[in-house]
């Protein structure tokens, strides 16, 4: 019994299981035979999921006709959404004989290693022991149990597409004829396409009770298509109604197809049929859109579409009922927006109308956009990509909150930018809350000013400080106005200190050197953007210096550098949404910089640099060296 428990003992730690999740067992049928290679092997289960280790990895997959392991990790989030839907597609597949399995990534570390796993969680599907390719479709159980059916099972046959294929031949007809449509523009051999489509296809399926239409259109047959919808990135998606063109805004997995387009079936607007209900409905604290129309018309049917393509952005409201009108001041065949009660002053209009019966949904859009922007409005997280996207941008931060009991105090500091933003209409300003906006003050060098009121200047390029004042007065902004205005303030750039020498083949940039060093030098400049925890950026680090001395031979032209962008703002003129992110800027086309998107190759980096670089010399030398 003691050697007994002792074996259940070292199973249980080989597993990755704490002691305190495994109950004590007087047999050895807590613990699942699992048949594998060289026979029979004892594999813990935990909701009939397949528990791997380093140990008895192959012994489990190396006979299965199919298996999907999941590569996780205890503390992460989409793990943990997605353990549920795992544990529910074990258990149906195992009912049909296919089982599932996992991998605590962060204990079997060289198991996660061998098969390249860097983010959580990931999914492999492996036959015969051979990894085959990384599961991309929908994290739902239903997705999980069709995908290993398919793998499972040489003959099986899946549900046939609900996606609509579209050609020149039946595009119009087919938008036309539907309420709603999610068209994918894709291409061929795009591996963001391939990753789509299973979500794609799940999400065709879910929809087609609630009478939304997914199609698709291939941009290698269907090249005039692509060219006449402006086509230029892959997978391109486009919400239809009744031929009338939108944005797609949601996610591009399985259920966030499904909950986005369930939304656009709704509704934009929500019909007023009483005063009571537009007392009890309108925003407090944001404009509200209302249309009258006697009845419906061509016009309510272009205030509709203006309302879904600001969906999400502004209320909206309709009514065909006079009484109402009255009561609001409309008038018949009118759009008017209406600024809530806290932005009413002498500087303001307090409602704004659109009278152009012929006017199109988009450029009801675009006026009721415009319109719907205070003078003084308060800038939000939700908000500033709609509203204060503009430049130049002048934002006051302090304790901005339009609760009863504190309106006072926020109109107090208000009423002081007003008649400077009156004054200087040229210039977008905001008001925003220090707390949801930490972020940003801290961008701008303010977090230790110690003052109740900050403010910062955005232009497009780069954001400049006001010296904080211990009395903010009206007087005291428009100084710093004026001095913006003039080119007088200077901006504010989060960097590390210049290099007094630099040491190695690659040159060190920070945001204070690299307006000189990249922008301003007549050489080509290769730049990377990376991360000091980065992994990928530490793999890349010795071919990056590698490739650094051979064209410092090859082609002295070309300089190859790197900027910590963690601890440096960025350029406005290159975009880093992950690291490492490399660019390509040449000495006669500073503002078009090149991205590197090939693999980090030696070979490949340098190929990139000849192919994009100015002066073409040394090109022998250096394809020679490869």
């Amino acid at each position: 019994m003691y050697k007994l428990l002792v074996a259940v003992l070292v199973l249980v730690a080989a597993a990755g299981v704490c002691l305190a999740d495994v109950e004590e067992t007087d047999g050895e049928e807590d613990i699942p035979v699992v048949e594998g290679l060289g026979g029979e092997v004892k594999v813990v289960e935990e909701s009939d999921v397949l528990v791997l280790t380093t140990d008895n990895f192959m012994h489990v997959v190396g006979p299965k006709t199919a298996i999907l392991v999941e590569f996780y990790a205890p503390w992460c989030g989409h793990c943990k959404r997605l353990e549920p839907e795992y544990a529910t597609a074990a258990q149906e597949l195992r009912e049909e004989g296919i089982r599932i399995a996992k991998v605590d990534a962060t204990v079997e570390e060289e198991l996660a290693k061998k098969y390249d796993v860097s983010g959580y969680p990931t999914l492999k599907l492996f036959k015969k022991g051979q990894f085959v390719e990384d599961y991309r479709g929908a994290r739902t159980a239903g997705a999980l149990v069709e995908y290993m059916r398919m793998h499972a099972d040489p003959n099986y046959t899946p549900p046939p597409s609900e996606v609509v294929v579209l050609s020149a031949a039946n595009f119009s007809e087919v938008l036309e004829s539907k309420e709603v449509v999610l068209v994918d523009f894709y291409m061929p051999g795009c591996r963001h396409c391939e990753a789509l489509e299973p979500d794609f296809e799940g999400a065709a399926r879910d929809l087609k009770e609630e009478g939304v239409t997914l199609a698709k259109v291939n941009g290698q047959v269907e090249k005039d298509l692509f060219k006449e919808y402006d086509i230029r990135g892959y997978p391109t998606l486009i919400v239809f109604r009744k031929g009338r063109q939108f944005e797609y805004k949601g996610r591009r997995d399985q259920e966030g197809i499904v909950e986005y387009m369930k939304d656009q079936v709704k509704l934009p607007s929500r019909e007023i049929t009483t005063v009571l209900e537009s007392t009890n409905n309108f925003a407090r604290t944001d404009a509200n859109v209302i249309g009258y129309f006697p009845e419906k018309n061509d016009m309510f049917e272009e205030y509709i579409g203006a309302a879904n393509e600001l969906r999400g952005k502004l209320p909206f409201f309709h009514t065909f009922d006079s009484s109402v009108a009255n009561h609001l001041k409309l008038k018949a065949n009118t759009v008017t927006v209406i600024m809530p009660e806290i932005y009413h002053s002498k500087y303001e209009e307090k409602a704004f109308r659109y009278t152009k019966t012929t006017g199109t949904y988009k450029e009801m859009a675009s006026w009721i956009s415009k319109k719907s922007v205070p003078l003084v409005g308060q800038r939000t997280k939700e908000n500033q990509a709609f509203k204060y996207e503009n430049r130049p941008l002048i934002v006051v931060y302090y304790d901005v909150n339009f609760s009863h009991q504190y309106i006072k105090d926020t109109q107090f500091i208000r009423n002081k930018i007003l008649p400077v933003a009156d004054k200087y209409r040229d210039i977008t300003f905001a008001i925003a809350n220090e707390e949801q906006f930490e972020d940003e003050i801290k961008s701008l060098g303010l977090e230790d000013s110690g003052e109740n009121v900050n403010v910062g200047a955005f232009s497009a390029k780069f954001k400049y400080p006001m010296e904080p004042e211990e009395d903010f007065s009206a007087d005291v902004l428009e100084e710093f106005v004026k001095q913006y205005k003039k080119g007088k303030v200077q901006p504010y750039l989060k960097s590390q200190p210049v290099p007094k020498r630099q040491e190695g083949p690659v040159k060190v940039l920070v945001a204070r050197n690299f307006e000189d060093e990249v922008i301003n030098t007549e050489k080509d400049v290769l730049v990377e953007f990376y991360a000091p925890w980065c992994g990928h950026c530490k793999n890349l680090e010795p071919v990056y210096k590698k490739l650094a001395k051979q064209l410092a031979k090859s082609n002295p032209d070309v300089v190859v550098a790197k900027m910590d962008a963690t601890a440096n703002d960025v350029h406005p003129g290159f975009k880093v949404d992950g690291f490492p992110t490399l660019y390509f800027v040449k000495a006669d086309q500073k503002d078009n910089p090149i991205a590197f998107n090939g693999d980090r190759s030696l070979k490949s980096l340098k190929e990139f640099v000849i192919r994009e670089s100015s002066s073409k010399g040394g090109n022998k030398t250096a394809k020679d060296e490869l």
